[in-house]
């Protein structure tokens, strides 16, 4: 299979002509491809504007009202896009005023094919590493945010349930009780059994509560029995079918607690997806583990959707609960893709290392 490696696209800013063209030859020698070649200060922020480089070689000295440090400074703030200063001027205050831009090198001239090569491969690196630590940080703002909404979502949702349900049945038995004496045309075993029926009711919706914040399955029988029963409730639910299938554990080894609650919300956070927005009508759950690494794959056969997109309104604050999967999946060392495509379904996929409960002596 043929695959074609972008190669790395870089603008010159030189106002000397002969140096561009040597500067250019010396870039496609190295095996980048050239943008473009501007003279001016305003031409490169136009241009870093409209080709969008991988990086701009910069002269300081250019002619018109903006010198390249004031350039430099403007591509960084707009588009930040990586720049490296091209001078033969080595002065202390023009070094002082170029490093205000932080720049990604500066290089004096005359120069070596081998110093500029080194420097743009540097700067290359470093900007790739400084663009991943900015998405990291975007997403981890976004998932604080999100954190916090659903903290208060939960807890604005408990406090209804208490006082609408818990509060209102324990209320009716408290004039039940207080009414004793007023109720003659019913004997005390009669309110007794209504109390009675009160209560069970009461005793039932705190189960539905605490279930709600974590099954108690999850605790006492393990992954498999609690991702059936959190499976089957969904297909109630929502109206599609759901097959879990999962390897029979010989030695009756529980997992880590970590990882079953990690792969447990992962389900959870996937089926409530799949319920809302997939229009599915069949769902599987795998989870198997071979040798070292558990898997764990919930597919479906709905409408399918465009995962890059998704990932963008998430960073913006919609639509969270993926990137929430996936950072669930890093705390436990863990790896989360999502496929998927209009009209073909999606599949979610954790891949992690496999860890078992420590044994209490």
């Amino acid at each position: 299979m043929d695959v074609t490696v972008k190669r790395p696209n870089i603008l010159i800013v030189e106002d000397e002509i002969i140096i561009a063209r040597d500067i250019q030859a010396q870039l496609v020698g190295m095996g980048y491809a050239v943008a473009g070649h501007v003279v001016s200060g305003q031409e490169a922020v136009a241009s870093a504007d409209a080709l969008r480089p991988d990086l701009v070689l910069m002269d300081i000295q250019l002619a018109g009202s903006m010198d390249g440090i004031v350039a430099a400074q403007a591509i960084r703030d707009q588009f930040f896009i990586p720049v490296v200063f091209l001078s033969a001027f080595a002065a202390d205050a023009i070094i002082a005023r170029a490093k205000l831009t932080e720049p990604y090198g500066y290089i004096l001239k005359p120069f070596s094919e081998r110093e500029l090569h080194t420097v743009i491969e540097m700067a290359l690196y470093k900007h790739q590493a400084e663009s991943k630590l900015r998405e990291n940080a975007r997403q981890l703002r976004a998932l604080s945010r999100r954190v916090l909404e659903a903290q208060e979502t939960e807890r604005r949702r408990v406090a209804v349930e208490l006082h609408d349900e818990i509060g209102q049945s324990l209320t009716a038995v408290k004039i039940n009780l207080q009414a004793h004496q007023r109720f003659k045309e019913q004997t005390s075993e009669q309110l007794n059994a209504e109390n009675l029926c009160i209560v069970e009711a009461a005793l039932q919706q705190v189960r539905r509560l605490a279930l709600a914040l974590r099954p108690s399955m999850l605790d006492d029988l393990g992954l498999v029995p609690a991702l059936r029963w959190t499976a089957e409730q969904a297909a109630a639910r929502s109206g599609f079918s759901v097959t879990v299938l999962a390897q029979e554990n010989e030695t009756q080894e529980r997992l880590s607690s970590e990882l079953e609650i990690v792969c447990y919300r992962i389900v959870q956070e996937a089926l409530t997806n799949i319920a809302r927005h997939a229009n599915a009508q069949q769902v599987v759950i795998e989870l198997r583990n071979d040798a070292a690494v558990l898997t764990l794959t919930v597919q479906d056969d709905g409408g399918g959707f465009d995962p890059a997109a998704t990932h963008r309104q998430a960073l913006g604050g919609e639509s969270l609960g993926v990137l929430g999967m996936k950072e669930r999946a890093h705390l436990i060392g863990g790896e989360l893709s999502i496929e998927s495509q209009p009209a073909k379904g999606c599949t979610v996929l954790l891949r992690c290392p496999l860890r078992f409960a420590e044994s209490v002596a």
